[in-house]
């Protein structure tokens, strides 16, 4: 199993990976790529969360962190423990996932924006990546708004 089989997958750089859930099989594929670490955006109550995932993780000797983010109001605390977690990692190779990546590259862009120095542009391709990829779905005016404020 490859890791590109998990849903919306975007390989960032050589540190840090970004998707939807994995199932358990795949987080095996995830540790076969080198990640060490794993930060999860989805809230376990979510239908599509994957029960015990913080054990699967740990048993599989990776690092667990779990920052649920509300889908239909993320906060500036939400994003504020993101970075914090982000930042512990660095230097270590970290995957992050929520359901569908949404929530995930939402946060990354904004984060690359503040912490590596990322332009606009470069930040709007990888939440466009995502978020434009479903011709059918539109990104709700609450994440236009928490990215738009986030931003400033």
């Amino acid at each position: 199993m490859s890791i590109s089989e998990i849903i919306n997958y975007v390989r960032i750089d050589d540190k840090v990976g970004t998707a939807g859930q994995p199932t358990r099989e795949q987080f095996t594929a995830v540790r076969d790529a080198g990640y060490q670490a794993v930060v999860n955006l989805l809230p376990s109550v979510q239908d599509n969360a994957l029960k015990g995932e913080e054990d699967v993780v740990r048993s599989l000797g990776m690092d667990y962190h779990y920052i649920p983010v509300i889908w239909t109001a993320p906060k500036r605390e939400d994003f504020s423990a993101f970075c914090m977690v982000m930042e512990r990692l660095a230097g270590k190779k970290v995957f992050v996932h929520c359901a569908m990546n949404m929530r995930v590259t939402a946060f990354f862009a904004i984060y690359a924006m503040k912490h590596l120095n990322w332009p606009a542009a470069q930040a709007d391709a990888l939440i466009e990546r995502i978020w434009k990829a479903n011709p059918t779905s539109q990104m709700p005016d609450v994440w236009r708004a928490f990215i738009d404020a986030i931003r400033r």
